[in-house]
């Protein structure tokens, strides 16, 4: 049962760190049937006016460089917010990246159709994990 409601939500978001860094690139729509090759590593393909954007494993950063002429950003972790969150409800993310912008920490979100996955920079994952724990708890 998904919960639309956004006190709920937070209170149950059980966020979770994944293991691993993730990067992200654009690769120009021609390279798509040799990033396919390399699908058990992506996590996210999405496509933009400009490329396709591809949020993928560190696993493939030196394959996905040779594909993309742009700088590849990253390492973020991936915090998957275990609530299962109807694709409806409102000010969930955005309470989360509020509080985490005060602390001056940037979020990239996904919102898949069980969870909501964010994205935040490598070095500050600890501290993200910290915060959103304590969001969970008030």
């Amino acid at each position: 049962m998904t919960v639309s409601d956004l006190q709920e939500l937070l209170k149950n978001m059980q966020p979770s760190l994944v293991k691993g860094k993730y990067f992200i690139a654009s690769v120009d729509e021609s390279a798509i049937m040799t990033v396919a090759n390399y699908l058990e590593y992506i996590v996210d393909i999405f496509r933009e006016e400009e490329g396709i954007s591809i949020l993928f494993m560190e696993s493939i950063v030196d394959e996905m460089k040779e594909l993309s002429d742009l700088e590849i950003a990253g390492p973020f972790a991936m915090i998957t917010l275990n609530v299962y969150s109807d694709l409806m409800a409102v000010g969930f993310l955005a309470k989360m990246t509020e509080v985490l912008a005060a602390k001056k920490i940037s979020v990239n979100a996904f919102s898949a159709y069980h969870h909501d996955h964010i994205f935040v920079p490598y070095e500050k994952k600890d501290e993200a994990m910290v915060i959103l724990k304590t969001l969970s708890k008030a």
